[in-house]
């Protein structure tokens, strides 16, 4: 939250869902299953607040509390690579799993795993 004016600067959000097969190829869905895998989604800084390490605030206060629970194995994410800045900001955090750019077929989604804090 913007203290000055209350706006939302920017959300985040955990879940313990893993990537479902389909849509996601079925190697990543037996990789990351469900209850073992905390899932980052929705990581959205509004344009305004960019650039001022606040995605990356709100990244390690969810992996700080993925690795508090102590229930999760592993993180896991998908993003856009089309998305201006999403491909090298998630690099910058973790590691890619798969590119479905380099697949055959339409897909386009980058899939990441992230080390827990």
């Amino acid at each position: 939250m913007d203290e000055r004016d209350g706006t939302v600067a920017g959300t985040a959000a955990l879940d313990s869902r893993g990537p479902a097969h389909p849509p996601n190829p079925a190697w990543l869905a037996e990789r990351y299953p469900s209850g073992e895998t905390a899932q980052l989604r929705r990581v959205y800084v509004r344009p305004e607040y960019r650039r001022q390490g606040l995605a990356r605030r709100l990244v390690r206060a969810l992996l700080d509390f993925a690795a508090a629970d102590g229930g999760y194995r592993a993180v896991y994410l998908h993003t856009d690579p089309g998305v201006p800045g999403a491909e090298p900001f998630w690099r910058s955090l973790g590691k890619a799993v798969c590119d479905e750019r380099e697949e055959p077929g339409d897909g386009r989604v980058l899939h990441f795993e992230v080390p827990m804090a």
